[in-house]
């Protein structure tokens, strides 16, 4: 990987070559950066092209999930080497719980650049775990309603020594587009816009709660003359843990407002409010919803409980 020219801690700038290992293969495959989407938030999401020939489409787009860059992390809480080190080391040995949250150690603890360490590395786990999770709750919806997930893996550090951890990432589908802030209201269709609101009304049916329904959101595609509406970034994604009743579930999904947030947004848009009875899913879509759902409560009866990781909540600051 050819290190970026600005200074150690900034985002990859056009033509960075980033050392990616994409799931378990044994080599890692090469990609170009052509631009970065800022600003930043809990991941760096990167648009790529591979440098050899693959079976994956070009471009793509790279999310990296780098503590180092989350927005969360304060000014005079800055990235060290030794921190990292020193929390990776402890994690290994299991001294570090998964729940760490370095806002509730006690005032009898000096807080040390380590446990903030610790702390965002935690975050970034969660987040990248939780956006993994929830495209492959909604496979079923992949390439269509939502981007495409091509695969995970791990970004290699430049040079070898750089970093105590190699940041997760994820390869997804470019929806080369406009979001809904930018784009004129008049493209703003009833029959592309239809379309996701029985789509984001299932996606609690999948046990995923998007929570950040908002016009950055939500693509139209191609720009010009859009045919096809998207949601994406699932970075904030809130999962249905495994034993948690239905009755909890619902006050969630209530509590979430998934057809609210997008009812709202595509009003703002347009100019007028969007109908309660346009949340309501038509036939067809009912239908695919419930046949998806059947199918996948028949293959929970055979192969187990469909959806084991648990991601509920997870985020804590204060």
């Amino acid at each position: 990987m050819i290190p970026p020219p600005e200074a150690e801690g900034s985002p990859f700038p056009p033509n960075s070559l980033l050392s990616f290992v994409l799931g378990t293969k044994s080599s890692p495959a090469v990609f170009r950066v052509l631009r970065s989407f800022t600003p930043f938030t809990k991941a760096q999401v990167y648009l790529v092209r591979a440098e050899a020939d693959t079976d994956l489409p070009s471009p793509l787009i790279l999310k990296i999930y780098d503590p180092r860059f989350l927005d969360e992390r304060r000014t005079d809480r800055p990235w060290t080497l030794a921190g990292e080190s020193i929390a990776t080391e402890k994690r290994d040995r299991g001294e570090v719980p998964d729940d760490f949250n370095a806002y509730h150690l006690g005032d009898k603890v000096k807080v040390e650049p380590w446990h903030w360490e610790a702390y965002y590395f935690r975050i970034m786990k969660d987040t990248f775990n939780g956006e993994i999770e929830a495209y492959r709750r909604l496979v079923h919806l992949q390439g269509l309603s939502i981007p495409k997930l091509y695969g995970s893996g791990k970004l290699l550090s430049y040079p070898p020594g750089s970093r105590a951890i190699d940041p997760p990432g994820a390869l997804l589908e470019y929806i080369p587009g406009i979001t809904l802030r930018d784009i004129d209201p008049a493209k703003v269709l009833p029959k592309l816009y239809k379309p996701l609101i029985p789509v984001v009304a299932s996606f609690a049916d999948f046990g995923v709660l998007h929570y950040d329904v908002n016009q950055n959101n939500i693509m139209f595609t191609p720009s010009e003359a859009p045919q096809r509406a998207v949601i994406i970034d699932f970075g904030g994604a809130v999962l249905r843990p495994e034993g948690m009743s239905d009755e909890v579930w619902k006050d969630a999904v209530e509590s979430a407002s998934e057809l609210w947030a997008l009812r709202w947004s595509l009003g703002q848009k347009i100019g007028k409010e969007i109908d309660e009875g346009d949340t309501h899913v038509p036939s067809k879509w009912a239908h695919f919803v419930s046949f998806v759902s059947d199918t996948i409560s028949r293959l929970t009866v055979l192969y187990g409980r469909f959806g084991t990781y648990l991601h509920f909540g997870s985020h804590e600051s204060s």
